[in-house]
């Protein structure tokens, strides 16, 4: 037995918690990006684009994981019925409630952010998933991330909008971009 195999990644959050805060996600023209889920400090926070809904949860959490803005909408419109709701992470793959969403994992490391001197735009969007969110929310670097979240989602629009002549949907461009940023955070760690 490895120790990757010990790691437990379980949550619980009451669910009129999650019914509350994921109210952020249902509002009209919010504009959602990948979303990015995380929990810190007795705290779960998921991230989308410029909604973010943070709740309280117990439970031991070991990485980030980031899904489709499409099934976060969908969770908020319909969250599940347990309550508390469960989530869970293993293989690749969220556990919400009773549904099971796919899903690029990331274990949480610093290391990442000091080999950093002159980071790209890639390099600040693989930073802006490796990063506690009070390390975010709270420097210059922290400003530098979110602005390149927000220029990477407006050049994730245009270029879905430029290539929907060839049936190319923002979700398939947004695809190929959590692709290079996991390639980015591979490489780095």
């Amino acid at each position: 037995m490895t120790s990757q195999s010990l790691v437990r990644n379980y949550l619980s959050v009451p669910l009129a918690e999650f019914r509350n805060a994921a109210k952020v996600f249902t509002r009209r023209g919010t504009h959602l990006g990948q979303a990015l889920l995380a929990f810190e400090g007795g705290f779960l926070s998921i991230e989308a684009g410029e909604a973010t809904a943070v709740m309280r949860a117990e439970g031991e959490w070991h990485g980030r994981a980031s899904f489709s803005p499409e099934i976060l909408r969908a969770l908020a419109k319909v969250p599940p019925a347990q309550d508390p709701i469960p989530i869970s992470y293993a293989d690749g793959h969220l556990l919400i409630g009773s549904m099971t969403i796919p899903c690029f994992w990331q274990r949480t490391s610093r290391d990442f952010l000091f080999n950093l001197e002159n980071p790209s735009l890639l390099d600040l969007l693989a930073l802006g998933r490796t990063l506690p969110r009070a390390d975010i929310r709270g420097s210059e670097l922290g400003k530098q991330i979110r602005n390149a979240q927000a220029r990477a989602a407006r050049r994730i629009r245009s270029a879905a909008t430029l290539l929907a002549v060839f049936d190319v949907s923002e979700s398939a461009v947004r695809n190929l971009v959590e692709a290079r940023i996991a390639s980015r955070l591979e490489r780095g760690q």
